[in-house]
């Protein structure tokens, strides 16, 4: 045994034995009741704010002016018929980003040709004002439907192509070493070992990818206004119907977050072995 084998045993045993005080996650009925106070105190706070009068309504309604606005929006059919347009242009385009921007991903992460090649191409646009190629996206593909879907394609592509990038890149080298021990050349391994590994941390960009989807659907709906949740706030807007507005977004705010949920229960479902 060396010098101080020993004390240093000890002194790892004794670390891992030292209680741990920050990111425990709150488990049991504290884990159901924390949220639903979170919940509780903001709307206690929008009450106070709009009953005493320090915000006025044109520019923030009650809670309950906005509940009834949200209500009236599902008796009318508005969240089924515009809320369905606006989950299908951002399914469109999320489909459409993952075809092609996983696969660029992938060979940028895989291959150092592919990532000197495009990586000045397509890195430099994940700082870029997205919403300033409206413009453009207009001039190409005019203000009806299909500038919508490939904005949104746009917007989300430019992330999930650097997102899939770094999945790749943290894969362990011991998946790479492990392939050329077993006599995989290289396509061998990118298939067998370095995209399953990868494609928890893949799915991970998709999901971020929708919720930023979801950011850019208004900037996208409010060019020619037919349908969409986007077009609902901004005809609220022009007609000054504060309700509306904030119900509207409270609309999007749920899907999006439903669909959060959903893409979670996804990724729990085929990744749970990824930590």
């Amino acid at each position: 045994m060396r010098f101080g084998d020993g004390d240093h045993s000890g002194m790892g045993a004794n670390m891992m034995m030292k209680p741990r005080y920050l990111a425990l996650p709150v488990t049991g009925h504290r884990a159901r009741i924390l949220p639903l106070c979170g919940v509780l105190g903001v709307i206690a706070l929008w009450a106070l704010f709009t009953e005493t009068g320090w915000v006025r309504s044109a520019f923030l309604p009650s809670p309950v002016d906005t509940l009834q606005a949200f209500l009236a929006m599902f008796s009318d059919g508005t969240v089924v018929r515009d809320g369905w347009a606006s989950i299908r242009r951002v399914l469109v385009a999320v489909s459409l980003a993952s075809v092609v921007g996983i696969p660029l991903g992938i060979a940028m992460g895989a291959f150092g040709t592919v990532e000197a090649l495009l990586r000045w191409v397509v890195f430099p646009f994940r700082t870029a004002p997205i919403t300033a190629f409206i413009p453009v996206f207009m001039l190409i593909f005019g203000i009806e439907e299909q500038m919508k879907v490939w904005f949104l394609f746009f917007g989300t592509v430019v992330y999930l192509i650097p997102l899939t990038f770094d999945a790749v890149r943290a894969v362990p080298e011991e998946y790479v070493d492990a392939a050329v021990d077993y006599g995989f050349r290289p396509w061998g391994t990118l298939w067998h070992f370095i995209i399953p590994a990868a494609w928890p941390r893949i799915f991970d960009g998709i999901k971020v990818c929708t919720g930023i989807a979801w950011t850019y659907l208004v900037a996208a709906e409010i060019v020619n206004v037919t349908s969409g949740m986007g077009a609902i706030v901004q005809q609220a807007q022009r007609f000054q119907n504060t309700a509306r507005v904030w119900a509207g977004i409270l609309v999007i705010l749920l899907i999006g977050n439903f669909t959060d949920y959903i893409l979670g229960k996804i990724r729990d479902r085929f990744f749970a072995w990824e930590v």
